[in-house]
């Protein structure tokens, strides 16, 4: 599997002694997918359900039957295991195959007590549990379990229940609970105490033995499905092999099922560090903390303004966004402001590229002088996109709706975008990474101090001075840029979420 080589060569070998199963070493087909390929084959005319002389009811049931859905590494391994890691790019079926784990363990033990644990209440219930591949979708009407909000739990027909607890409530909330199967789903995005919390659900609460995993000799087992991150918490994992089998699946795996628009962007960065993990799947942790470190900005670098090509009826850039990441303080020696502009449009290769126009970033303490070069950046560019498309974004950690009021003092009439970060800097910096070592990001000449401070970045909080160029330059690619996708995995919901918040705060 090509993420135990990437684990390699950074001097580890976490993976020695653990199972690995992917779509190379399983197939890539389910069942269902196999018998419509044969079926085109044989260039049969009449429906498939008609072919094989299906009744209604016999095609309603295969519909709910998971071992004729699921692709081969979406299915619990057949041996008897205790942990299944699940690692896949976006778009995999991670969250399919979790909840089909849960439906068929309940149908096969009455008396199993399971956990669900996901990164919020909300993200629990919109996707493990009521989303399109949630456990209530996904059940069939004959066994679907009643869901009793009130105290966080499924009770299935025949008696199996499931209770579910986020992971931000903290670990001190898993106490008291004793399970015999836990399903613990985007751990990538656990933010509080990840290690300890994960610590109980394996350690203290899976360990009920039913009489049906006694006669079975089952142990108690978890089922972990996630985007992959080079996180304390995924060395934790893999560390303690006891029957641990690691499946591995990538967004293409299940590119019948996706929209191709962002299949087509998946794939164009899909060699980079960062889409190796969002779309490959991949597990690795690289030495480097350095994230802009792969990019080279020569290879897609523009010379000027006037080197783009011009499209026909239409302006240079279908948006300009002047992005704001303002300092603290407003001593003389306060961080710089960072400011950034960049175009976005639509290339012939149907992919979004970024053109970096300016950096203005500045060190001054009067909070008017960053507005009053934010805005004459705004009157600068705006010729070069669609009417109301130039616009001001700024994060509003840093002064609130102090940063709306500023412009506002300065050219009422300016658009201005702005919200609050709710993920850290390297979180908003992988993804931009992928964008920038694919070439979809194109520096307009050279700008040789942010440039220098993308190559020393490494996204630590407490950067202060040293990030604020590279956050500025991040936070318009991150929000307007980076492939997004319905029923986004816990890890991109936060872009979309960012994103709809920008949209929320617009100055027309």
């Amino acid at each position: 599997m090509v993420a135990s080589a990437a684990i390699q060569q950074s001097g580890e070998d976490l993976y020695k002694g653990v199972t690995l199963l992917s779509s190379a070493t399983q197939g890539r087909f389910s069942l269902f997918d196999q018998l419509v390929l044969k079926h085109r084959a044989a260039r049969i005319k009449e429906s498939l359900t008609h072919a094989l002389g299906l009744t209604p009811a016999e095609v309603l049931a295969l519909y709910y039957e998971p071992r004729y859905s699921l692709r081969p590494v979406q299915k619990t391994p057949s041996e008897v295991w205790r942990t299944w890691f699940f690692l896949g790019g976006r778009g995999t079926g991670k969250t399919h195959a979790g909840a089909s784990a849960v439906i068929e363990e309940a149908r096969a033990d009455p008396n199993a007590v399971m956990l669900i644990v996901g990164p919020t209440d909300s993200e629990i219930r919109k996707n493990q549990l009521e989303g399109s591949s949630g456990i209530l979708t996904l059940s069939p009407p004959w066994f679907r379990p009643a869901h009793k909000r009130s105290k966080r739990m499924l009770v299935w027909p025949n008696g199996a229940v499931a209770h579910y607890v986020p992971a931000q409530a903290g670990p001190d909330k898993f106490r008291g609970y004793n399970v015999s199967f836990v399903w613990a789903d985007e751990i990538v995005a656990w933010k509080k105490h990840p290690e300890d919390v994960y610590d109980q659900c394996r350690t203290k609460c899976a360990r009920i033995i039913t009489p049906r995993m006694e006669r079975l000799g089952l142990p108690a087992r978890v089922v972990i499905t996630t985007t992959p991150a080079p996180t304390p918490l995924f060395r934790q994992i893999l560390k303690d092999k006891d029957r641990l089998f690691l499946a591995q699946s990538t967004t293409f795996d299940n590119a019948a099922n996706l929209d191709p628009s962002f299949i087509r962007q998946a794939l164009a960065l899909a060699n980079s560090t960062d889409g190796r993990r969002e779309y490959g799947g991949e597990l690795f942790f690289p030495m480097d903390a350095t994230l802009y470190k792969r990019v080279n900005w020569d290879a897609a670098r523009v010379e000027s303004i006037e080197t783009i090509p011009a499209r026909q009826g239409k302006p240079l850039f279908d948006k300009v966004v002047v992005s704001v990441d303002p300092a603290t303080g407003e001593k003389k020696g306060a961080d710089l402001h960072g400011i950034v502009v960049v175009g976005i449009r639509e290339e012939d290769d149907g992919l979004l590229h970024t053109y970096v126009l300016q950096d203005l970033s500045l060190q001054e303490p009067e909070p008017t002088a960053w507005a009053k070069v934010a805005v004459d950046a705004v009157h600068r560019w705006k010729h070069l996109a669609p009417p109301k498309k130039t616009f001001v974004f700024a994060e509003t950690n840093t002064g609130g709706s102090m940063v709306k009021s500023t412009i506002r003092g300065v050219d009422a009439k300016v658009k201005v975008k702005g919200m609050r970060a709710m993920q850290s800097k390297a979180e908003r910096a992988a993804p931009v990474t992928a964008q920038c070592e694919a070439g979809l990001v194109h520096m307009v000449g050279k700008h040789h101090k942010l440039e220098k401070q993308l190559s020393e970045f490494t996204g630590q909080e407490g950067g202060h001075g040293r990030d604020d160029r590279a956050d500025a330059f991040a936070w318009p690619i991150y929000l307007y840029v980076c492939p997004k996708r319905q029923n986004a995995g816990a890890a991109g919901r936060g872009a979309q979420q960012a994103q709809a918040g920008t949209e929320d705060e617009d100055d027309e």
